[in-house]
């Protein structure tokens, strides 16, 4: 067992050579405690003749050589004058915890390094040292002891020297970041100036030089010889409707309209038609000659000039078609519908419908009204009416207007849906034709 002659600790392990505390050779447990009792104050003159040993705090370097923590290592002795001026560095044990004083002389030791192939001491440099513990007094029994190295204490200060040789400059930061960035700026300025150069010079120079290029001159087509038709001269052709030929009764007369007496209007807007009506139905002479209004007028009577229904054919300018017409029809049976309202033959007027409508086979637009004939040799007589617009068939610029008047003196006939469909104006609407 081992004891530290100092702060009396004591260690079980025999191999121990330290205490772990302050740094003091351990002695045996019961040599230590046999010379408690007595002090032994040794002259350093004696020491004149003995080999000065250095101890050195430093840690033994681990190599291959199977290194025990637990040997001392003892340098080798240098031939010294043994002079009573003869100076030795002290060095300070580790600084983990102070050791308590002891009395007694201490003989001043130097640590070195417990590896054997330590370098030389090195002379002092003048910079300032680290703080050093003072050098602690050791009470020694017996010849002097050969004082060893620790085992593997940690690091902590090292001497003067040691420090000076040791010391390092701080290790300077990598340029690498710094030159990527560099490269990364440059790498995008060259982009910017490559786009800005491609636009702004390289481009020019190629539609310039590809405007200068000039091409092969390619064969030219043969034309070909079409003749046109002359426009001014010729209409477009209106498709044709075919219309069924009508059958008449016995008792119809068959009107073709003519141009032969017509003068002003009537002659202007002159078309080409045809109808039947009964033979017993009386002609108005006044219609078809100049300044006439019609180019036709039939009418059913009483005695003497009473009109039960009448049919007449008038004129309007139209667009050449039914969908040319479509977008006017409501402004022409605006129109006329106007002029019967003026009109003091139609007191009490009134429009009652409007929308398409048929004529036998053609498409037309029609409105409808009714009105009153009061006091009359016959009483009060109700009057309907209803007006056709024809839209041409052959592209021309001529329709016709179908007007047809009826009163309540015609017994069959009682509202103004009745007209054109009951009585004898069926046979009118019927057989109306456009043409010769």
């Amino acid at each position: 067992m081992k004891q530290c002659p100092t702060c009396n600790r004591t260690y079980a392990n025999d191999k121990q050579k330290f205490c772990t505390q302050d740094g003091i050779a351990l002695v045996d447990a019961h040599s230590a405690s046999a010379g408690q009792g007595e002090t032994v104050r040794i002259d350093s003159a004696a020491l004149d003749d003995e080999i000065t040993k250095a101890i050195s705090k430093g840690l033994p370097r681990m190599t291959g050589s199977g290194f025990d923590p637990y040997k001392t290592a003892v340098s080798t002795p240098q031939e010294t004058s043994a002079t009573p001026s003869q100076k030795t560095e002290d060095v300070a044990p580790p600084a983990q915890a102070p050791a308590p004083t002891p009395t007694g002389p201490v003989s001043p030791a130097t640590y070195v390094p417990s590896d054997p192939v330590a370098a030389p001491p090195v002379a002092p440099q003048p910079v300032a040292p680290p703080p050093v513990a003072p050098v602690l007094p050791v009470t020694i029994a017996g010849p002097a002891p050969v004082v060893a190295a620790p085992a593997a204490p940690p690091p902590v200060a090292a001497s003067a020297a040691v420090v000076a040789t040791s010391t390092q400059p701080p290790k300077k930061r990598s340029k690498l970041p710094l030159i990527l960035g560099i490269l990364a700026v440059l790498f995008l300025l060259g982009a910017g100036a490559a786009v800005a150069g491609y636009f702004f010079v390289l481009k020019p120079m190629l539609e310039a030089k590809r405007g200068r290029i000039v091409e092969p001159r390619r064969p030219e087509p043969k034309p070909v010889m079409m003749t046109t038709p002359d426009i001014g001269k010729t209409k477009p052709e209106a498709p044709k409707i075919e219309v069924p030929p009508y059958s008449p009764p016995a008792n119809a007369v068959h009107f073709v309209n003519s141009n032969a007496n017509l003068t002003g209007k009537l002659a202007e807007h002159y078309v080409d038609f045809s109808f039947y009506y009964p033979d017993n139905w009386q002609k108005d002479p006044r219609a078809g000659v100049p300044g006439a209004g019609n180019f036709a007028k039939v009418e059913r009577r009483l005695p003497p000039n009473f009109t039960q229904e009448n049919f007449a054919v008038g004129w309007y300018s139209s667009a050449g078609s039914e969908e040319g017409d479509r977008a006017t029809f409501h402004t022409l049976a605006e129109n006329l519908s106007a002029q019967y309202a003026l009109n003091s033959d139609f007191s009490e007027y009134r429009k009652v419908s409007e929308g398409s409508t048929t004529a036998g086979p053609y498409k037309g637009y029609e409105f409808r009204f009714e009105s009153v004939s009061r006091n009359t040799a016959k009483g009060d007589i109700k009057i309907w009416g209803r007006v056709i617009f024809v839209p041409p068939v052959d592209g021309g610029k001529n329709g016709v207007t179908l007007l047809m008047l009826t009163t309540s003196l015609a017994q069959e006939l009682k509202s103004v849906n009745d007209v054109g469909v009951k009585g004898e104006l069926p046979m009118m609407l019927e057989s109306f034709r456009f043409g010769k």
